[in-house]
């Protein structure tokens, strides 16, 4: 078979500008700093390409200067949204791309498993070599036993890619992209309004007040920090939500250091303020959301679907489709319908559509909010007055006390908050999703942002940043055509997705859930579990550890992992090794040899994302308009050696495996992504990929607000050819295919759950029918954590102290950059955080090497004392290996200081997204060993990992794998 590279000519689009840059807390080794200050020169024969940094989700835009085919600088574009900052991490890109540990060839493992033996194979050699062992697998076992991954999903096209192939073929389970920390926000907004603006979107430049909940804001985009600091300027209140006293925190004008796990106690109170407050957005809770349905609620024996009240369970030929409201006007029974075909007489689009019990319009219906009605014999209550009962118990006061906060504190914070709406934005940071009620938290946000009457309104948060089509990474897989799109192995995969999901025996265990009357945390059965997990056919970290390692509930024998590394970002890690171990066959795409490539039978070397084509568009974290702001990333020089492009990969395994990815390759998908629909403003359409480069390589483009109204009232959210107001539900039920409730589906009591009629109807949900079958309920709720010194007293005698984990490092992101030496310059060790007075008790001083232990496994870490953290508390960094140390030294080093084998991995788990508890109780003691073995400890040590030169690059051929560049003496 012949390999044809998708490639449209090198980068046509170049331009000369000059840059402010800034970089904190980044001192260069001597030798590297000369060397770009020698090769970085100002002749002619240097290009100057714009392009945008991914090293986080922040994509930064930037100028590379290249030389000779090679990067020499890089600094920052003033001209958009970025400002022309730039962090430390984009400042290194050319040590990652000369790295001496990179993968450029192909390779294949001829010794065991962790043996760090390989030797240099074709790409012909490795597809074919995948193509006939994959298939054997798919044969003999199913393809459902062989499972897929793609790492962290800042590069959405690429991870859509690798979906399509490996759905098409029949993979179901995965270790999950985001589950730890975006999967939760973005399938509860998904199936509550349809967009994501929890992380995303917040409206800082013309805000009163920015509410930031566990996020370091300074950890990512410099440019969101400066919005933040010209908002306070401008005299918006900046509220900080965080047990750590951060870098935000000491900038904010209030900071609630909240008890780790208790944010959901905190989050209630706020919304029971907002809903007795005459400021609640009552209006739009009336036209735009669920809050007037009635819900059919389950009697003392049981009586009730549970659901929304629909006329189909009013009369026999009634319609699924139809919600049951009254009517405070006409004093009448009438029905919502989503569908604009059901009304009579319907000529065009009408702004609302009520229906009377005739199925005639009723004209300026006013559905009530709140009251009771009897309708057939059974009394029902309104959405509305259900959520109203039970957040109302939720005082400021409970939340003082489950939250250990100061009563007078949370009431400020709740004031100012509630005093700047609508013109209040809110964004959160990811820790509040490492927890079993992720979905339930996410939920509660976005009712808080809702009901405070702050969606897309100025200074609050900016919805609809991707259009109906244009620039929407999901089109890769459902549009154009949507249903044809699917293969017919992947269609018989999700008939019976029940039985092939690795999360059958997952959900329905034991919470401790606080009564909403009493405040009492009582043991109860979750709502939900044994269903598919959102965003994949059937799979997520500890479920699919569970079927890799130990059979539970079949055995994985083949897996594909495309630039991801679980071994260190998901509890567990040894349980993943022994996993990983069983397998039959295992291909890894990375730059690297990580922890994970080291187990794996083929390695295929992937390209830098700086030396690849992507349509760039923010997905986590930024306010507006940075949100709303599209660019290209060029690349600076083509992948060297033999890397190739991940999507450019998906796309030829697909051909050796006869899977068809519609598009022809990523360019012909680019075409279309640029072109838009008729409907798009012309300012925002291109003709195709090479036009949309030469518009906005440099200046990039904001997608234009259609109308000044909202978006849900002008119709841009439906992403419907005729506009219809209200939001995107069209995710909600089975109807993009990734999330399904069978006919006769059973809990574990032999309950049988009844159908679930899909609610594409264009309301937001704060009553959630999705939430209540794959969540833990209707509404959120409180669920104390599974390890704290509330839910587990019988650990506190050996584990004194609450343990957090998770906070971020500018150095770093997540797994990557250890291996840079400017960025372990900057950060050599990692690190605890602990207080002086707790370290005192331990006899414990600066920089000591400590131990964190729990009941599970232990790890080492360097104390850092400080007072930013309150006594009895733990910190720890996430995701630390040591690539200094070599493959049979520990996988280099991956469980020595990484947090994630402090947890095990057995659950519960938010039953909707599969997220864990990465928090918990533990003890701390010196380590008189002191430093792990054989890393890096100085300078000197980390000159292994300087960039190599070109004349090196072109003699190291990789012919026996990837040279070790090791410190196997260091002490």
């Amino acid at each position: 078979m012949s390999l044809k590279m998708s490639r449209r000519g090198f980068v046509k689009a170049s331009a000369v500008a000059t840059a402010s840059t800034l970089l904190l807390g980044a001192s260069a080794t001597a030798a590297a700093a000369d060397e770009a200050a020698a090769t970085s020169t100002s002749s002619d024969d240097v290009k100057i390409i714009p392009s945008a940094c991914r090293q986080c989700y922040g994509r930064c835009a930037l100028f590379g200067h290249v030389k000779d085919g090679r990067l020499v600088k890089i600094e920052g574009n003033p001209d958009l949204f970025s400002e022309g900052t730039l962090c430390g991490r984009c400042f290194a890109i050319p040590q990652e791309l000369y790295n001496p540990l990179r993968v450029r060839y192909p390779q294949k493992r001829v010794g065991e498993k962790g043996s760090g033996q390989w030797k240099r194979i074709t790409w012909e050699e490795a597809y074919e070599e995948a193509r006939d062992r994959f298939t054997k697998i798919g044969e003999e076992h199913g393809w459902h036993t062989i499972a897929h991954q793609y790492g962290t999903g800042r590069d959405m096209l690429q991870f859509q890619a690798i979906n399509k192939l490996w759905l098409e073929l029949g993979s179901t389970a995965t270790f999950g992209v985001g589950n730890l920390c975006w999967v939760g926000s973005y399938f509860s907004s998904q199936r509550l309004y349809g967009d994501e603006t929890q992380y995303t979107g917040w409206d800082g430049n013309n805000t009163d007040c920015i509410l930031i909940w566990c996020r370091q804001e300074r950890s990512r985009g410099y440019y969101d920090w400066l919005t933040v600091k010209r908002a306070q300027e401008r005299g918006a209140k900046v509220i900080c939500v965080d047990p750590r006293f951060t870098c935000t925190a000491s900038k904010a004008d209030i900071w609630l250091p909240i008890r780790p796990g208790s944010d959901m106690a905190l989050v209630l109170a706020f919304i029971n303020e907002i809903v007795h407050s005459d400021k609640c957005a009552t209006e739009f809770a009336r036209m735009y959301t669920n809050a007037p349905f009635f819900i059919d609620e389950k009697d003392a024996d049981g009586n009730g679907t549970g659901y929304q009240l629909r006329e189909s369970y009013l009369k026999e030929d009634g319609n699924e489709e139809l919600y049951a409201a009254w009517d405070e006007n006409s004093d009448q029974l009438i029905f919502w319908s989503g569908d604009w075909q059901n009304a009579k007489g319907v000529g065009g689009p009408k702004a609302f559509q009520w229906l009377d019990a005739e199925g005639n319009i009723v004209a300026d219906a006013k559905p009530a909010l709140s009251g009771s009605h009897e309708i057939n014999g059974k009394t029902y209550r309104t959405s509305w007055d259900i959520l109203v009962e039970h957040v109302t118990p939720w005082t400021i006061q409970r939340a003082a006390e489950f939250c250990e906060l100061p009563e007078g504190k949370i009431k400020e914070a709740i004031d100012a908050y509630i005093d700047a709406s609508p013109h209040a934005c809110f964004t959160r940071g990811q820790k509040v999703e490492f927890s079993i009620n992720t979905s339930g938290i996410s939920q509660a946000f976005t009712i808080m942002m809702a009901l405070a009457g702050n969606f897309d309104s100025k200074g609050g948060q900016n919805i609809g940043r991707e259009p109906a089509t244009g620039y929407d990474s999901f089109m890769f897989d459902v549009v154009p055509n949507k249903e044809g799109r699917m293969g017919q192995r992947r269609k018989e995969t999700a008939m019976n997705i029940k039985k092939l999901s690795v999360c059958q025996n997952t959900g329905y265990q034991d919470i401790l859930v606080a009564d909403d009357a009493t405040g009492e945390l009582k043991t109860t059965k979750q709502n939900s579990g044994g269903q598919v997990i959102y965003g994949q056919q059937g799979g997520f970290g500890a479920a699919t550890t569970k079927a890799m390692a130990k059979g539970d509930p079949f055995q994985i024998y083949g897996y594909w992992q495309q630039t991801s590394e679980p071994i260190l970002s998901i509890e567990g890690g040894h349980e993943i090794v022994e996993g990983f171990k069983n397998l039959d066959f295992f291909v890894n795409v990375d730059l690297y040899m990580t922890p994970s490539g080291e187990l794996a039978d083929i390695i295929l070397p992937a390209a830098h994302p700086n030396e690849v084509d992507r349509v760039e568009w923010a997905h986590s974290g930024h306010g507006y308009p940075t949100s709303h702001t599209y660019l290209i990333r060029q690349p600076f020089h083509e992948p060297l050696g033999e890397c190739r492009d991940d999507m450019d990969i998906c796309f030829e395994f697909a051909e050796y495996m006869g899977v068809d990815m519609y598009w022809k390759d990523k360019y012909e998908f680019f075409d279309y992504m640029v072109k838009g629909p008729e409907t798009l403003p012309p300012q925002l359409s291109c003709a195709n990929f090479e036009e949309f480069r030469e518009r906005i390589s440099v200046t990039g483009v904001e997608m234009a607000t259609v109308k000044n109204a909202p978006k849900y009232e002008t119709g841009f959210m439906r992403k419907t050819s005729d506009f219809r107001p209200g939001f995107n539900t069209m995710y909600r039920g089975n109807k993009m295919g990734s999330v399904y409730r069978f006919p006769g589906a059973k809990k574990p009591d032999g309950t049988v759950i009844p159908p679930h009629p899909q609610s594409d109807n264009g309301k937001m949900e704060l009553w959630s029918e999705d939430l209540l079958l794959y969540g833990n309920g209707a509404l959120p709720m409180y669920i104390e954590p599974p390890i704290t010194k509330i839910s587990r007293p019988d650990l506190l005698d050996e584990y004194p102290y609450t343990l957090i984990t998770g906070g971020r490092s500018h150095a770093f992101f997540h797994t990557e950059y250890r291996n840079s030496p400017w960025m372990r310059e900057v950060h050599m060790f990692p690190t605890m955080d602990i207080n002086p007075a707790t370290a005192a008790e331990h006899g414990i001083e600066q920089d000591d090497w400590v131990y964190i232990e729990t009941y599970v496994d232990r790890i080492k870490q360097r104390a850092n004392l400080t007072e930013a953290i309150k006594p009895g508390m733990i910190h720890v960094e996430h995701d630390w290996w040591f690539p200094e140390r070599e493959a049979t030294d520990d996988l280099h080093g991956a469980f020595d200081s990484n947090c994630n084998v402090l947890f095990e991995n057995n659950g519960p788990y938010d039953p909707a997204v599969g997220t864990d508890n990465y928090g918990g109780l533990c003890k701390v003691y010196k380590a008189d060993d002191g430093a792990p073995k054989n890393i890096c400890m100085n300078s000197e040590d980390l000159k292994i990992f300087l960039p190599l030169t070109a004349d090196q690059l072109a003699a190291d051929d990789q012919q026996n794998g990837v040279a070790q560049v090791t410190k196997g003496g260091a002490k």
